[in-house]
């Protein structure tokens, strides 16, 4: 078969010029929640500057991703039109962009190419989030020797960063 899969090359949101003018901006506030965990809202967010991190926040607070320049957040609201599954809270300030579904159908109606393309995107990236959570719900429900190398492993792998970081003069994120 042979098609054109130009529609699913991955699309880098900050370098879409058409994308961003159909978003809105704002400064973000070390520690300032952007999203909370049970509101409903149907805006996605792209990070031009600052750190974020995703977490849990039902019973014990539970990080579940730290997001920098070029990630993407909100996603799944975005597609259910519905309530927020995490709280994405700001680490350092920053700016992001957003963009409701409203806006998103009239960019469609301008640059419809451009939108199945940022769909196609936003489609793989749920893909590989879905594939990484499966990995890890899989390592976690199996008390085994494997689960206990994949902690040590994760626990080195922050202590190497967190060693960077302080040799670097930068703060650490713990």
């Amino acid at each position: 078969m042979d098609r054109d899969d130009t529609i699913f090359k991955p699309v880098n949101f900050l370098e879409e010029k058409d994308f961003i003018d159909a978003c809105s901006s704002r400064t973000t506030e070390e520690q300032e929640v952007i999203i909370d965990q049970g509101s409903v809202s149907n805006d996605l967010f792209i990070i031009k500057s600052g750190r974020f991190v995703v977490s849990d926040s039902q019973g014990e607070e539970f990080v579940l991703a730290a997001l920098a320049e070029g990630d993407v957040f909100g996603e799944m609201a975005f597609f259910r039109s519905g309530i927020r599954s995490a709280t994405v809270t700001c680490v350092t300030p920053g700016e992001i962009f957003f963009i409701n579904r409203k806006s998103l159908g009239e960019l469609h109606s301008k640059y419809p190419d451009l939108v199945i393309r940022i769909v196609c995107t936003l489609a793989g990236m749920l893909s590989d989030r879905l594939d990484h959570a499966d990995s890890t719900l899989s390592l976690l429900s199996d008390d085994s020797e494997l689960r206990q190398r994949y902690e040590i492993r994760r626990l080195i792998k922050e202590l190497k960063v967190s060693v960077t970081k302080l040799r670097n003069g930068e703060k650490s994120d713990t």
